[in-house]
């Protein structure tokens, strides 16, 4: 009869049960895991939902804002990289 009280936990379970239990009565790692994955992913479509989400026009206007002053600050350390680079060159054939 001692035998017989050795059971594994797994065959106590009812077929239908998806959750594997340990012998500490909590589920394994990986249903753990998959468990809290699962809920990230709720919890993430959920705060999804309640974006407001910029209108396409207004983000191709900054887009297009951006793009201008990037360029524009190109243009701006060109310049002052070309001007710089003669004044240094100009100083540098009166000494040589």
């Amino acid at each position: 009869m001692a035998e017989e009280k050795n059971v594994a936990p797994a065959a106590d379970q009812k077929a239908g049960d998806k959750k594997v239990k340990n012998a500490s009565g909590k589920p394994n790692f990986f249903v753990r895991v998959g468990q809290k994955i699962a809920k990230i992913y709720k919890d993430t479509v959920g705060e999804l939902k309640k974006v407001v989400w910029t209108p396409k026009k207004e983000v191709f206007k900054s887009f297009k804002l951006v793009i201008a002053t990037i360029v524009a600050v190109a243009v701006v350390i060109a310049v002052i990289d070309l001007s710089s680079s003669w004044i240094i060159n100009s100083i540098a054939g009166l000494i040589g």
